[in-house]
């Protein structure tokens, strides 16, 4: 897909923020997950829910670094070459003349703004796909070979539900399509519990494992879980974000021990449950909370049960090492940073002026950047507009539209002309698609410049009738 084609579809506007906002949240959940990583370290193991506050906090703070920086790219982004139905010249993607290392990044991204809206897009819509199957499949868990539990049974877990302070409407059900206890749901939360629990586990167990799901619904997990399932999908790319999402299923399900062993008060029991009913869990369904969770995520659990006391120096040592890392990588972003925007950028454009006038424009922006550039028509008048143009783009531009050459065709296909064209003017004929790419061609232009080529083509393509080679 060319990157015009999908301007019908974003708008360049949103297109070029959306590309770079992706580029920049590489590093900005970098920083953040060294940041988080950092305050979990004053944390103790058996703060689960602090630690699991401290993740979502930098989840959330990445989230909103992403739309900081859209709006930011949005209101200075790059336009590009477009033709009016009557053929003429809108606007241009302006050439960037640098070559430190910083500007041929944002060379290469703008040059590929189309590739990495599009894959992104991709894999945004397969994985959301999945996570809407897999809610769907969990809905249909709750709606499917189930049975209820008895009076006797149900009344103990509602007992079991107002001492964690859970007054909602709650459905208890068995299944046989499951292997281990989940909740389903939020508005009206379902608890599935395997059948075989019934005849393999004891009515200590069974409250314990019922208390670990009630614990889930007293933390709204299930409404964090759909919130991290949008997560998973939009930064599917961004290994940062996603290990912080990964840490923050390991401590939900930490936190929901807590609290089930804070009220049966028996940490024993709990663990000799987790490790009955380990070998019983297959699959982990993204939409639903179960009690085992991953099953590398196990053995932490049961140990944390039964904490050891650490050394203070491990822990000195760990955190200074985590604030040096972290030192370094805020100086390494800082620079990058200023790096791309020490630029500065500025807009440009005219309808019908002289380049002289033009030219005026770009010296009042970016003062000394013109004061090599000599115009051989000053008068020949132009339409063009720029956005986030850097002056060091501000000579290649000029000499661009000051470029004359001479060219003939007799009969040539469109497209093949065009090629030569984007050639010999390649700041103004970049991302042109024609109407007419088979239609033949025939001008004889001497002494002309990019920007009349353009225009020229621009009219040639907006013919009605054009004779075809086909």
């Amino acid at each position: 897909m060319k990157l015009v084609e999908l301007v019908d579809i974003f708008d360049i506007d949103i297109l070029h923020a959306l590309a770079w906002t992706l580029v920049h949240s590489l590093w900005q959940a970098a920083l953040l997950a060294i940041g988080v990583t950092i305050c979990i370290a004053f944390t103790r193991s058996n703060q689960a829910a602090l630690r699991h506050n401290i993740i979502a906090l930098g989840m959330g703070l990445g989230w909103g670094c992403s739309v900081a920086t859209f709006f930011s790219y949005f209101q200075k982004s790059v336009l590009m070459v477009r033709f009016s139905e009557q053929g003429g010249v809108t606007s241009i993607i302006p050439l960037n003349g640098e070559a430190d290392f910083f500007a041929n990044v944002s060379l290469l991204v703008n040059q590929h703004l189309s590739l990495l809206v599009l894959s992104w897009c991709l894999g945004f819509a397969a994985i959301s796909a999945i996570a809407i199957y897999a809610w769907a499949q969990g809905r249909n868990l709750a709606k499917q070979g189930t049975d209820a539990f008895s009076n006797e049974w149900e009344e103990k877990f509602y007992a079991l539900a107002r001492q964690l302070g859970i007054h909602k409407k709650l459905t208890f059900l068995l299944s046989n399509k499951i292997h281990v206890p989940c909740v389903v749901g939020y508005m009206k939360p379902v608890i599935l519990l395997p059948a075989s629990l019934m005849l393999g586990m004891s009515p200590q167990q069974i409250e314990v494992i019922v208390l670990h799901e009630l614990a889930h619904i007293r933390r709204h997990d299930v409404l964090a879980a759909y919130l991290q399932s949008l997560t998973k999908a939009a930064y599917f790319f961004n290994p940062c974000m996603l290990w912080m999402n990964m840490k923050l299923d390991q401590e939900r399900e930490n936190a929901c021990d807590d609290l089930a062993v804070r009220v049966c008060q028996n940490p024993l029991l709990y663990a000799q449950t987790l490790h009955h009913y380990a070998e019983m869990h297959t699959h982990f369904l993204s939409t639903t909370t179960s009690l085992i969770g991953r099953k590398n995520m196990l053995k932490h659990r049961i140990q944390r049960l039964f904490p050891s006391p650490k050394t203070h120096t491990s822990n000195a040592k760990k955190l200074m090492s985590m604030i040096v890392l972290f030192s370094m990588g805020m100086s390494t972003a800082a620079f990058a940073w200023m790096q791309l925007d020490k630029r500065g950028t500025f807009n440009l454009s005219a309808k019908n002026l002289p380049i002289s006038s033009v030219l005026k424009q770009a010296e009042q922006a970016c003062p000394g950047s013109t004061k090599q550039i000599q115009l051989r028509q000053p008068e020949q008048a132009i339409t063009l507009s720029f956005s986030n143009l850097a002056c060091a783009d501000v000579p290649a531009i000029f000499v661009d539209i000051e470029e004359r050459f001479g060219m003939k065709f007799t009969k040539v296909q469109f497209n093949e002309a065009l090629k030569v064209f984007q050639q010999q003017c390649p700041a103004v004929f970049r991302d042109v698609r024609l109407k007419n790419p088979t239609a033949l061609y025939s001008v004889n232009m001497v002494d002309v410049t990019c920007l009349e080529v353009l225009s020229s083509v621009a009219a040639f393509d907006a013919k009605p009738y054009l004779q075809s080679a086909e």
